[in-house]
């Protein structure tokens, strides 16, 4: 996806978010490297297709100056905080627009049923009440009490269940890293970043009780700090999914939360695994030991209660093969989308999976 800057919106607001958007999108394709996303920012500046006509790069990066997103520091450029929060907040907007797009009663709704459970007790109806919460048997005894005869329902008549926002969910988000995530010129790495960022974003804003934890896996699996995601690589790397989930398994079961959850992001086949401290690893096709003890792990986080969601982003045969054997095995779900909607599946499948469990 392209993003573009220039002052042909409907106010320099809308062009300020441009900006910020361009920003945030090399920014986070650069690995949080000022001087590449700059570079990057400034072949956009001049590619007409990708920035408004006759907006300059001296003029762009005065406009990041102004807007606090970078400084100039012994004639060098720096990012901010402010810059990098700016990266989030455009991350998070960008996730969410589909909902955004939604009948507004529907998308709070959506985002306020996935966080609350009905209790056994009743209260009187306020306005603003979800009507699905009414307790009808209760509500209809009001009625005949007020008035036998009585055909209309009045406020004072409406009883509705008590509610209660459920304690907290502790999420597992792995990211494969393998060669595969940049390979033949596709970026999946930064979708799967994005996703990370946006995710953590929502808990942040949303859900401060909930945790979020992220894996990285390729010959081996290890935990990122929420804050550095932005500079996540993929590398030279093999596809060590059982290795991932025995981590997050390790990562999930030290944490007290009500609902406990795995969200992999990969792009291939496990390609290896790990053994006595040493690396077996089988490119060609599914190799029955690697797929095993995959199927082991998951199998073994399912037990101890996570939830595991699966989204590919490929859809080759092998791949099709193994994603589906490994969701019949943990009894989880499976997504096949594009790198354009990743995010929109991931964080609707969080949001959603709590609805469920009410």
């Amino acid at each position: 996806m392209i993003l573009s800057y220039g002052p042909n919106g409907p106010d320099a607001r809308d062009a300020s978010r441009d900006l910020r958007d361009l920003f945030a999108q090399n920014w986070i394709r650069a690995n949080a490297d000022i001087e590449k996303a700059l570079v990057a920012i400034e072949e956009a500046a001049g590619n007409p297709g990708e920035t408004a006509d006759g907006r300059s790069f001296e003029d762009i990066l005065e406009e990041l100056e102004r807007l606090g997103l970078i400084r100039k520091e012994d004639g060098r450029f720096q990012s901010t905080a402010r810059g990098r929060q700016s990266v989030r907040d455009a991350v998070f907007e960008k996730l969410f627009a589909s909902l955004e797009r939604e009948r507004p009663a529907a998308r709070d709704h959506l985002l306020a049923e996935a966080f609350r459970e009905r209790l056994p007790s009743t209260r009187k109806w306020q306005p603003g009440d979800d009507p699905r919460d009414i307790d009808w048997n209760s509500t209809l005894r009001n009625r005949v009490r007020r008035e036998p005869v009585a055909r209309d329902l009045v406020e004072s008549d409406i009883d509705t269940w008590e509610t209660e926002t459920v304690q907290s969910t502790a999420t597992v988000l792995m990211i494969d890293i393998s060669h595969s995530m940049v390979l033949y010129g596709t970026d999946r790495i930064t979708p799967a970043k994005m996703v990370a960022i946006g995710l953590a974003e929502f808990l942040r804003r949303h859900r401060p009780r909930d945790t979020l934890d992220v894996i990285a896996f390729g010959n081996d699996a290890w935990r990122i700090p929420v804050e550095s995601i932005d500079e996540l690589q993929a590398g030279p790397f093999q596809t060590n999914t059982a290795e991932g989930l025995r981590l997050a398994r390790q990562i999930l079961h030290e944490r007290r939360a009500t609902e406990k959850r795995i969200l992999l992001v990969t792009d291939g086949k496990p390609s290896c695994i790990s053994e006595n401290g040493r690396l077996y690893r089988n490119t060609k096709g599914l190799d029955k030991r690697i797929v095993e003890r995959t199927l082991d792990e998951g199998v073994l986080c399912q037990r101890e209660g996570c939830r595991i969601s699966t989204f590919m982003m490929a859809d080759d045969p092998l791949l099709v093969e193994f994603v589906e054997r490994f969701t019949r095995a943990v009894q989880g779900k499976a997504f096949f989308t594009g790198t354009d909607r990743l995010g929109e599946f991931v964080l609707r499948d969080w949001v959603r999976g709590k609805s469920d469990r009410n």
